[in-house]
């Protein structure tokens, strides 16, 4: 018996094409099931990538104003449009709402005077989907109206200016604000009168 005939490295036909189907094999019996998790992986990934979208919507405003304190005759109908545009943005985490809702009206008050304005309100909304639900509402009104005699002469600017700030933990999942789950409640509301 000759040792290092340099024969030993070298295969019958047969044998190589066992050996060859044997490794293949073996590289799918590896490679499948790491293929199979990439799939899932990207699968999870484009589930878990965030739905973006736009909305708006248009109402009516009606009403009757009873204290405007601008006015010597406080009470007066109201009538108008608000007009709401924004975006959100879905993710596995959570939601986002921002946006601005735009009220244009007029209030006609009982002794012929006017007001005509425009008043923006810039509103954000984001919300926690997993674990314990959080929400937060932020929305922020500049508004400068115009108040007019009955005769159509301005009689000045009238400003309202407003903040409104909330951040609600629903710690116990009832859908409903309980003592101590509301942690910031800010409300800030001033008018600026000609």
């Amino acid at each position: 018996m000759k040792l290092g005939s340099g024969k030993r490295n070298q295969r019958s036909g047969a044998e190589a094409d066992d050996m060859t189907a044997s490794r293949l094999a073996r590289r799918i019996g590896l490679c499948l099931p790491l293929a199979a998790l990439g799939v899932l992986v990207f699968a999870s990934a484009s589930y878990g990538r965030a739905a973006v979208g736009t909305f708006s919507f248009q109402e009516p405003i009606t009403g009757i104003e009873t204290d405007f304190v601008c006015q010597p005759a406080p009470t007066g109908v109201v009538s108008g449009t608000a007009t709401t545009v924004g975006h959100f943005t879905f993710t596995d985490q959570g939601v986002h709402f921002s946006g601005t809702t735009t009220q244009d009206y007029r209030i006609d008050f009982a002794d012929g005077r006017y007001l005509v304005s425009s008043s923006p309100t810039h509103f954000e909304f984001n919300a926690q989907l997993l674990g314990r639900s959080q929400a937060v509402n932020t929305e922020v009104q500049q508004d400068r109206g115009t108040l007019y005699t009955a005769a159509g002469q301005t009689l000045g600017i009238v400003s309202v200016f407003g903040v409104t700030h909330t951040t609600w933990t629903d710690s116990n999942g009832n859908g409903q604000p309980d003592p101590g789950e509301i942690t910031a409640d800010v409300n800030i509301f001033r008018v600026m009168c000609p």
